[in-house]
C-alpha cells in the first residue's frame, strides 16, 4: 500500500511541475510578444547577433554575374569590420576561372 501511494504522488507530481515549469518557461516569450517587443532569441539591437548590414549572397552573385557575364562556381562569404564582403569564383568565356570580390555595398572591388 506504502508503494502505491509513492507512485501516486510521484505523478501527482509530475502531472503538477511539468505544466507549471512549462507555463514559467513560455511566459517570458509571451511577454514579449504582447508587449511587441523583438523576438528574445536574437538578442538586443545592435548586438553581435544581429546580421551584418549589406548585400545578400544572392544580390553579390548576380552583381558579378552582370558585371563580367560568367557563371557561378561559388561564393563565400568574408566578415569584415563594415559588413559582409564576397568572394564569387566564376567561369568566364567557358574556360577561365576568375575571382570577383563584391562588397557589402554592392560594388565590384577587384577581378583576379
Amino acid at each position: 500500500m506504502h508503494r502505491c501511494l509513492s507512485s501516486k504522488r510521484q505523478l501527482l507530481r509530475r502531472l503538477v511541475l511539468l505544466p507549471l515549469l512549462l507555463a514559467m518557461l513560455a511566459s517570458p516569450l509571451q511577454a514579449a510578444e504582447r508587449k511587441g517587443l523583438q523576438d528574445l532569441s536574437r538578442g538586443p539591437a545592435g548586438s553581435s547577433f544581429a546580421p551584418a548590414p549589406g548585400i545578400s549572397i544572392e544580390k553579390a552573385t548576380a552583381i558579378a554575374r552582370k558585371h563580367t557575364g560568367g557563371r557561378v562556381l561559388s561564393a563565400s562569404p568574408k566578415a569584415r569590420a563594415t559588413g559582409t564582403d564576397y568572394q564569387i569564383r566564376m567561369l568566364v568565356d567557358g574556360e577561365r576561372v576568375i575571382t570577383v570580390t563584391v562588397d557589402h555595398q554592392g560594388r565590384v572591388k577587384n577581378k583576379r
